[in-house]
């Protein structure tokens, strides 16, 4: 009977040979690492720092949350959330003001934009 498990992306043979989502690549990496470190090279030892080292690293989502440009996205999209509720409540209150506070804000971010530039 042959062995098919190589079709599927996540079988052990596809990982072996490379395939699948990249933790072959990755546990490829820390393998030469390892190795170029350690002239007494252990594989059981280098493998179980790989384990140790994977439930070390952080999650893909915190890495990717972690990054400025998400981070500034978010704070922009809540301001946008939280400025379009607000907006209509204050302008049906007081438009007046709440024109000249837009009109502030938008001078004070063009002043701000231009010194950093």
């Amino acid at each position: 009977m042959d062995d098919y498990g190589w079709l599927v992306r996540e079988s052990a043979a596809s990982w072996l040979r490379g395939g699948g989502d990249g933790r072959f690549q990755t546990y490829e990496r820390f393998y030469r690492k390892a190795r170029l470190q350690d002239a007494g090279f252990d594989l059981e030892a280098a493998n179980e720092d790989y384990g140790q080292w994977l439930e070390e690293r952080p999650s893909r989502l915190v890495g990717a949350l972690a990054r400025p440009a998400v981070a500034h996205g978010l704070i922009m999209l809540v301001a946008l959330w939280s400025a379009s509720r607000a907006l209509p409540t204050l302008a049906s209150a007081a438009p007046k003001t709440t024109g000249v506070a837009l009109v502030a804000a938008f001078i004070a971010l063009r002043v701000m934009r231009q010194r950093r530039r």
